[in-house]
């Protein structure tokens, strides 16, 4: 698949909090530079997380897109193919939002992790507290609205391997 002329593929791994989004989403990168791809990943959570998000807009998705949409033409100019985005995609006018913000389609992998995996990645990530606590609460009410949301185009189990094996499979069911 690789690179297309004159566009760049964006890739959204979502999942729900735990799964392991940035952990694969660094050895996806690491792995299409490997194959010789101009690649990105771009720490959505951070990005979100830079100003105070507003009642109405919890997750700050409208930071996102305005920086998705301003960062853009830089991407292009740097000749990137490939944009990874870890990022918890609940909806189809999320992932739409994205695509319209990049001028570019977005192609959803779901990371799935048991629920005991991502109990033990959440508490080992975060001291005891309400943030801890709220995470866990999360993971698996959002684990079961991803799926029913059905959003992605295709899903990944990340449990018992390494970050780089998981990247591997999703660049396979790719073509990569």
């Amino acid at each position: 698949m690789g690179g297309r002329m004159g566009g760049m593929q964006v890739f959204a791994l979502s999942g729900t909090v735990g799964a392991g989004k940035s952990t694969v989403a660094v050895a996806l990168r690491d792995a299409l530079l490997a194959r010789g791809i101009a690649v990105g990943e771009v720490d959505v959570d951070a990005i979100a997380n830079e100003t105070p998000s507003p009642p109405d807009d919890p997750f700050n998705e409208r930071v996102v897109v305005a920086h998705l949409r301003t960062m853009r033409p830089l991407w292009r100019d740097a000749g990137l193919e490939v944009l990874i985005l870890p990022r918890v995609i609940e909806t189809a006018a999320q992932r739409d939002a994205y695509a319209e913000a990049l001028g570019e389609p977005v192609r959803v992998v779901r990371i799935d992790a048991p629920t005991a995996t991502r109990h033990a990645r959440l508490v080992a990530r975060h001291a005891p507290g309400p943030e801890r606590d709220w995470h866990l609460a999360r993971t698996d009410v959002l684990a079961l609205l991803l799926v029913e949301a059905g959003v992605e185009d295709l899903a990944v189990t990340n449990v018992d391997r390494p970050p780089s094996a998981v990247a591997s499979e999703i660049v396979d069911l790719l073509g990569f």
